[in-house]
């Protein structure tokens, strides 16, 4: 039988109801359920998506207990249960089940007991694939080193190859490279050239598949197998799907916040799917079992096929939005498919924020709107909001990046062929708004300074816009500080001064109230938005017309300068 999904019982875990529910050591009367996001079954995937029709739940363990399988589709069923010893195997038909649930096997011990391993089988035969995975990195060598160990400790089924794009080039890689594990120096294009580099690598090495993944996460092995097994099941209509990792925060408090389950594209923004939610609530595993209006995934942890290249290859859109573009591009051709336990954890963005993302993420919006949007008003709407949240929030400076981010966005096709990636994010991080130790702030007092809630919204926008034509007198002297993720206009209501900070408290910037400022940077804006307005459609033409220029295997090619390392 085939090995669908491997219970995972980690050796620490701050929260142990994400991988189960009471002890795995049990005493006598006791219970070990595995209702649970990373370990229970998610048959209405299979059922829906591959050849698998039916599914055995097979354990060890130490005494004697009585072993049920399980479904919940909103309460808790049971569909065989037995009495065993050291051993328990116990199948079901998936066509018997409701249309939504997930299964679950549930331990009694009639003795003292111990768990010792179990997994989920089928009898269904796998296809022949060939996988392998690209991991992009850029000077993070304690992250990445640590994870070619914990690839190293694992045989996989279908994972060949582990391609690391170093973009850093700060990697020995005659030291760490082998049949394995192949270290790429690369060209410092940002994530969108070190993930293109390895999907060119995969297509070269003829690998069917290939996973691409942050430098900086955690995971488990495990859940790297459970996703390339359920890849290599799927119905032939199913063939060129894309499997999405769930994002879970990487954080000692609360592990069990889920980011993000796949994303969508609302014509404006990137949404979320599935955002903040706990996974350690049942009804969030069953919501997680709805797989709509998932048009792309995130690369923190992704696997495609490389039949999906035949559209070209990413955007060189340097950072950010390079996966939400290259999923709507491929929409029409791939379905992105989420499951409960197919996750790895990372980061909050929340924890490092950066002034320079705003240029890559305005640029590279426009651009997306250009291409997989339907007017210029969404355009015009990203552009507005991102500098009416800047002359809002004190970050005037901000505001000629923002208008820049335009401007080469108008540039259109060209701008991208002719650009110096490294170059220009060198004068970006040099004309960014410098985040610089609270210390140095005379108004940064931990005990007498005004910290606002971290409550994000909406709230107070006219408010805080009327109040830039308030007269100095009228403004409240006192300064007050704001997580820079959290800052909302209620904040500045009023305010002469407000110290916007990483949440770390370590490092942020002084903003003050000016008024010569807010209608200086506000027509330059405005002037912006004019050109924006005029020239989109004839800009969303060129990149309709012109974007397989920039996204062929040439231009990458001689882009990156393969040949030179």
């Amino acid at each position: 039988m085939l090995k669908l999904q491997e219970i995972i019982i980690p050796s620490k875990t701050a929260e142990k109801t994400m991988f189960y529910r009471g002890e795995t050591t049990l005493k006598c009367g006791k219970t070990l359920s595995f209702d649970t996001y990373f370990n229970s079954f998610s048959y209405t995937k299979y059922r829906d998506y591959t050849k698998a029709d039916d599914v055995t739940f097979s354990c060890k363990f130490k005494g004697k207990a009585c072993v049920a399988l399980c479904y919940f589709d909103g309460e808790e069923h049971i569909i065989f249960q037995k009495e065993a010893e050291s051993f328990a195997e116990l199948h079901t038909d998936l066509s018997r089940l409701p249309e939504r649930g997930f299964l679950y096997p549930k331990i009694l011990a009639i003795t003292d007991c111990v768990f010792i391993e179990g997994g989920y089988y089928s009898e269904c035969e796998p296809s022949k694939i060939k996988a392998c995975i690209a991991i992009c990195t850029y000077k993070r060598e304690q992250f990445v080193l640590k994870n070619i160990k914990l690839l190293r400790s694992r045989k996989f089924s279908f994972i060949e190859r582990v391609f690391v794009v170093d973009n850093g080039k700060t990697l020995d890689s005659s030291a760490l490279s082998d049949d394995y594990i192949k270290i790429l120096p690369n060209k410092n294009l940002g994530g969108s050239g070190g993930f293109t580099r390895g999907i060119i690598e995969a297509n070269d090495e003829s690998c069917s598949h290939v996973i691409l993944m942050d430098d900086d996460v955690k995971f488990f092995p495990e859940t790297l197998e459970h996703i390339t097994i359920f890849i290599s099941i799927l119905k032939t209509e199913y063939i060129d799907s894309c499997l999405s990792a769930a994002m879970l925060l990487l954080s000692e408090k609360e592990p069990y916040i889920q980011w993000e389950m796949g994303g969508n594209w609302t014509g404006r923004c990137i949404e979320s799917r599935k955002h903040n939610a706990d996974i350690r609530e049942k009804s969030v595993l069953m919501d997680n079992l709805d797989n709509n209006y998932v048009k792309y995934g995130a690369w923190w942890c992704f696997c495609m096929p490389l039949s999906l290249v035949k559209n070209g290859l990413p955007m060189p859109f340097f950072i950010k939005l390079d996966d939400v573009e290259y999923g709507l591009r491929n929409s029409a051709d791939t379905t992105v498919i989420t499951m409960n336990g197919a996750a790895v954890f990372h980061e909050s963005f929340e924890n490092k924020m950066n002034f320079t993302m705003d240029y890559y993420t305005i640029r590279n919006e426009l651009t997306v709107s250009a291409l997989h949007g339907e007017n210029s008003l969404s355009a015009i709407m990203i552009f507005l909001s991102s500098i009416g949240k800047n002359l809002l929030f004190y970050r005037y400076e901000n505001i000629p990046l923002i208008c820049k981010a335009a401007n080469d966005f108008l540039g259109g096709v060209d701008f991208f062929l002719t650009y110096d990636e490294e170059q220009l994010n060198s004068e970006l991080r040099q004309r960014t708004i410098k985040l610089v130790q609270l210390a140095e702030f005379d108004e940064w007092n931990k005990d007498e300074t005004e910290f606002l809630p971290n409550t994000k919204n909406k709230k107070g926008m006219l408010k805080a816009f009327v109040s830039n034509f308030l007269p100095c007198f009228f403004l409240k002297k006192e300064t007050a500080a704001v997580a820079i993720p959290y800052a909302s206009p209620e904040n500045f209501i009023a305010r002469k001064a407000v110290i916007q900070y990483q949440l770390d408290k370590q490092t942020g910037v002084l903003t003050k109230r000016s008024f010569g400022k807010f209608l200086k940077f506000g027509f330059v804006a405005t002037a912006t938005a004019l050109k924006l307005l005029v020239n989109f459609s004839k800009i969303k033409k060129d990149f309709l017309a012109r974007k397989g220029e920039i996204t062929s295997f040439e231009f990458w090619r001689k882009r990156l300068t393969i040949s030179e390392y």
